[in-house]
């Protein structure tokens, strides 16, 4: 009889070990359903971090740009000033050649001017030296006669 309980006995392990051979492929199926998901998992948040790499990308590329435009039309601005300034420098240097010539024209003017007035103020002074001096002489001419 004692076969029949070693028979139970052995039916019981070949009963266990089933059931335990089908927990373990349950558990081994589980297993690669959860290394899958972590693969889908990890693939998802590498994609969803590439994605905010290349729109960080994008951001940095749009403000360098913006950044470099604004700095190209601050320089052209600066230029524009710049010849602006040099252009004004330019016209105050003619203004001021053209007004020193005009002044020194009418210096010269004023030269001849004072010249031409002391020349006539000379010969009028002369003049009437010469008419005081005839004057003088009709007079004393007038008293020698009348004396």
């Amino acid at each position: 009889m004692r076969s029949e309980p070693d028979r139970d006995e052995l039916h019981a392990v070949l009963t266990e070990n089933a059931h335990l051979k089908e927990t373990i492929a349950a558990l081994r199926e589980e297993l690669e359903k959860l290394a899958v998901q972590k693969e889908e998992e990890i693939q998802e948040t590498v994609r969803l971090a590439n994605d905010e790499i290349g729109d960080l990308k994008a951001a940095i590329s749009a403000m360098r740009n913006e950044m470099e435009k604004a700095a190209d039309e601050k320089t052209a601005h600066l230029q524009n000033e710049l010849a602006a300034a040099y252009d004004e420098i330019a016209q105050l240097k003619q203004t001021v050649t053209a007004l020193r010539n005009e002044l020194e024209r009418a210096s010269e003017g004023y030269e001849k001017d004072i010249q031409g007035i002391e020349h006539a103020k000379w010969e009028e002074a002369s003049q009437l030296q010469e008419t005081i001096k005839s004057l003088r002489k009709e007079l004393e001419d007038l008293h020698a006669i009348e004396s």
